[in-house]
């Protein structure tokens, strides 16, 4: 009878949680792009890496109408991101060739690392309130 107390008074937090990480996930992308076009317009060269990123972002999302239509949610982010990734190296190669392409800065590869670790949190993160939704209900 307590337990389920609990597990009510849990969700608002969790729901909570998830909406605070996901606003500094959005305020963390939104300065790195700001910084990102800032780059790109001086030197009118994209840094590598972007268009592969950039493939696998709208991949993903792209993805989910395919798993719908297939009847397998699970399987369309994954197809969805190949065809990102093969589209984003595609066009990565074309503009290396064109010489439209750098190496990163430091302020980059900075950037890059906290990316890294703040998406491997929010996994984590996503993971704990999953196993939570799951086992306290």
């Amino acid at each position: 009878m307590v337990l389920r107390k609990v597990r009510k008074k849990m969700w608002p937090i969790i729901i909570v949680a998830i909406f605070v990480i996901l606003i500094f996930v959005a305020v963390l992308a939104i300065i790195v792009g700001r910084q990102q076009r800032k780059e790109i317009k001086r030197t009118g060269k994209y840094p590598e890496g972007y268009f592969l990123s950039m493939g696998i972002a709208l991949g993903l999302p792209l993805g989910f109408p395919i798993g719908l239509a297939m009847d397998n949610i699970a399987l369309g982010p994954g197809i969805g991101m190949a065809i990102g990734v093969a589209i984003g190296a595609a066009l990565e190669a074309k503009y290396k060739k064109q010489g439209k392409i750098r190496p990163l800065t430091k302020q980059e590869k900075k950037n890059r690392k906290i990316a890294t670790i703040v998406g491997i949190l929010v996994a984590v993160l996503g993971v704990a309130a999953l196993l939570s939704a799951v086992f306290l209900t």
